[in-house]
């Protein structure tokens, strides 16, 4: 999936498929930390607009900390 496909399915996902989403995002962005161009840092910063232009960055904020509390459950989204 493209980043503009990825744009796509952040404008449809109902709550539930965006705090999936920045769980998993955050994943990928802690995965690749060294490098500082990978789409998953951009992914990631999509799924934060969605949650801003919802009106929902609390949900972004609440499922950012969760991964941050549990590293481990980055096993699932990663395998």
């Amino acid at each position: 999936m493209n980043l503009e496909e990825f744009r796509d399915s952040l404008e449809i996902a109902k709550e539930s498929e965006l705090i999936h989403y920045v769980q998993h995002c955050v994943c990928m962005s802690m995965a690749h930390m060294s490098n500082p161009r990978a789409d998953s840092h951009t992914m990631l910063d999509l799924v934060y607009a969605e949650c801003a232009r919802r009106g929902k960055e609390r949900l972004y904020d609440k499922a950012y900390e969760t991964v941050c509390r549990k590293p481990d459950m980055c096993k699932l989204f990663l395998a």
